[in-house]
């Protein structure tokens, strides 16, 4: 594991937490027939992103948000001068974090590899977006407030 910490002006080094989902992606059995039930939805399900392993009993800025385009998280403001970014996206193209108030994107790892970064920052209001670019990967995101290194 790698890990990075840094000031909000450095926030180019935001993330670099890796791991590895122990869940083996499998595909659904194809239906055979008659045999296939139609009260179900025909359509694969989408690629999850994994687990985003929030620490027990921390305080939640911003609750764990999925999606699969561009999208901007709730305005939070962390009580302890830092707080603690989780995210973790699976599927093709790219994701990335934007502070709105900088155009400095920080990518989060794709592919069964959940990301995690601590920002240090003044006791204000936060502003982020999540960009996607170059397919539609499926990303989950949660900030909690303070530094929750593990």
């Amino acid at each position: 594991m790698r890990r990075s910490t840094l000031t909000a002006a450095a926030l180019a080094t935001l993330f670099l937490v890796g791991g590895c989902s122990d869940e083996p992606e499998a595909k659904p059995p194809a239906p055979t027939g008659p045999t296939a039930s139609s009260d179900q939805p025909t359509r694969t399900p989408a690629a999850q992103p994994p687990s985003l392993d929030l620490p027990e009993n921390a305080q939640i800025l911003v609750a764990e948000t999925t999606g699969t385009k561009d999208q901007e998280l709730p305005e939070f403001t962390p009580e302890e001068g830092a707080y603690t970014l989780y995210a973790a996206c699976e599927g093709k193209g790219k994701v990335s974090i934007v502070d709105r108030d900088s155009s400095n994107p920080h990518p989060v790892a794709c592919g069964g590899v959940p990301t995690m970064g601590v920002i240090y920052v003044e006791k204000k209001a936060q502003h982020l977006k999540i960009q996607v670019a170059g397919g539609t990967p499926v990303w989950k995101i949660a900030v909690i407030s303070g530094n929750h290194q593990p």
